[in-house]
């Protein structure tokens, strides 16, 4: 977005560039009410790069379930940051890792109760979303 302000020619990131890893992520939609959110974005992302680098999550992730969405739609990993700064608020380190481990309880307990035994066989099968974002 930076630079797009100092163009008019579009914008194009090249990921065969060696780029091992691309963040896809909406800053938390604070500063525009409306804006899509990343697990929306995943899908689309996920198809256009392939298998060409790594894509992580950051952005609307509260509970186990979100992270077994992000991983079916192509996530390699999440990022938890409000689930962590409440856990931190509600009791320093010991409540962070009471936070995380509520969030590997409920993706196990998803997991279980899908048949998938483990991170792996995570796949986009598991998810229903609209075909946009599939």
């Amino acid at each position: 977005k930076w630079l797009q302000k100092f163009t008019t020619l579009p914008v194009i990131l090249k990921v065969n560039l060696g780029i091992p890893a691309l963040i896809v992520s909406n800053h938390g939609a604070r500063q525009l009410d409306g804006v899509q959110a990343t697990v929306d974005a995943l899908g689309p992302i996920a198809r256009a790069v392939g298998h060409r680098c790594e894509l992580y999550l950051d952005g609307g992730v509260r509970t186990g379930t979100d992270v077994l969405k992000a991983l079916a739609l192509g996530a390699r990993m999440v990022f938890v940051g409000r689930p962590v700064l409440w856990g931190l608020a509600y009791g320093g380190r010991e409540g962070v890792a009471l936070t995380l481990g509520i969030l590997r309880a409920e993706l196990d307990r998803a997991m279980g109760l899908a048949g998938i035994a483990s991170i792996e066989e995570i796949t986009k099968e598991y998810v229903i979303a609209p075909r946009a974002a599939l």
